[in-house]
């Protein structure tokens, strides 16, 4: 259920959210025809959901996918009728509101989803915790901003705003969930029932430090250098540059750390399992965390891309990234089967940084110093901790 609607979100996303942060209008016309259009992508969901959800049921042999489907669909409808308030907050970096509301109607959520499963402990209760937090954020919406008050609405000038900007985020987002499944594909075609269940363990524990990079991203980098580049052009370059020195260097090194201890840390959750096969997440977590050293490099260039307006760079490079990681792991594959796949995805990042690099240059926002002085660091640390990888493992795990 989840995962269809979030592939029907995905590739119906035109950009609203982000355009309303980055476009310097803020007023009724521009963000009320942007709520219409919004409005409208959300009730248009729940029907494509909806005419799918029977279909769905006969080729999955699940007969309450044809009504659960729909009914989590609601949520599409409800978040589609949630106020724009609520992307002015984040445009305004007004994180502690956003903070104290999500983590209120999560505590809910729970508490409903719990609740449910109690007397029907079946996917109902997650689709009923699913609809409570989203009715519960879009009525809450309507009271954050005072001087917002949503309204049916269509400016021909406006539309053609969000159009431009987000035609090419369209792209970036299907491209950006082929990029993510591609690896997964090849995965289930190409290596074994057993090797799957590793390489899945070890990607888990190699996503906690990009997971976070992304998500301080989203909600505050994006926001934060879109400002900038509305009120004083001349700063971004040295606003990008501390946002990139906060946020960067502590998660690389936590992805250092990580390079270090996988291994060990895999002994010590999988050592006593009757898969033994599992302590191999080790060195895939390594191969992960290396690729991650650079993708946190890169990562940042979409935020520049995104707060310039230039979101035919983003869509570019995700482009890019698709067609490295293809090359790279089918390479990888043809010459060292599936431990070769993997390696490959462990060069992605690093072979696509020169994509970002021009990209950025055309911006005129390459940070060369920066980035040479990151990538070469962290690679020469990186190999310090695959030694000290090395030392624990002799020391504690053989």
């Amino acid at each position: 259920i989840l995962i269809v609607i979030q592939g029907l979100q995905m590739f119906s996303d035109v950009g609203i959210q982000p355009c309303l942060i980055q476009n310097k209008r803020q007023d009724p016309a521009f963000y009320n025809t942007a709520w219409t259009i919004q409005v409208f992508r959300g009730f248009a969901l729940w029907l494509v959901a909806s005419a799918i959800a029977y279909p769905l049921s006969l080729w999955k042999g699940d007969s309450e996918l044809a009504w659960l489907l729909p009914l989590a669909a609601l949520t599409s409808v409800f978040n589609g009728f949630r106020s724009t308030a609520w992307i002015t907050a984040q445009r305004r970096l007004d994180i502690r509101l956003l903070s104290i509301l999500k983590a209120s109607f999560a505590v809910v959520r729970i508490g409903s989803m719990a609740l449910v499963a109690w007397f029907s402990p079946t996917a109902l209760a997650l689709v009923i915790g699913l609809l409570v937090n989203s009715l519960l954020l879009c009525v809450a919406s309507h009271w954050m901003i005072k001087e917002i008050k949503n309204r049916f609405h269509f400016e021909r000038k406006a539309f053609g705003e969000l159009i431009r900007y987000g035609k090419w985020l369209f792209l970036s987002t299907v491209i950006t969930f082929f990029a993510g499944q591609i690896d997964k594909i090849f995965l289930y075609d190409l290596m074994s029932a057993a090797a799957l269940g590793v390489f899945f363990i070890g990607s888990r524990f190699a996503e906690i430090g990009p997971m976070f990079f992304k998500q301080m991203g989203q909600v505050v980098g994006f926001p934060a250098l879109s400002d900038v580049y509305r009120r004083d052009p001349e700063r971004f370059k040295v606003a990008l540059l501390k946002l990139r020195l906060v946020l960067t260097i502590p998660i690389n090194l936590l992805l250092l750390s990580m390079i270090a201890l996988g291994p060990t840390v895999t002994w010590l959750f999988y050592g006593n399992s009757p898969t033994p096969g599992f302590i191999e997440a080790g060195w895939i977590i390594q191969v992960l965390c290396f690729n991650s050293l650079a993708g946190m490099v890169t990562t940042s260039y979409g935020s520049v891309f995104m707060a310039s307006g230039r979101t035919v760079y983003n869509m570019w490079s995700v482009f890019a990234q698709l067609v490295v990681m293809v090359a790279a792991t089918l390479t990888g594959y043809f010459l060292a089967g599936e431990r070769g796949f993997i390696l490959g995805i462990g060069l992605t990042q690093w072979a696509k940084y020169v994509v970002d690099a021009g990209l950025a240059k055309c911006c005129g926002c390459w940070q060369w110093k920066f980035d040479a002085a990151v990538l070469v660091t962290s690679g020469t640390l990186a190999i310090g901790a695959l030694w000290v990888s090395e030392w624990l493992a002799w020391r504690f795990v053989l």
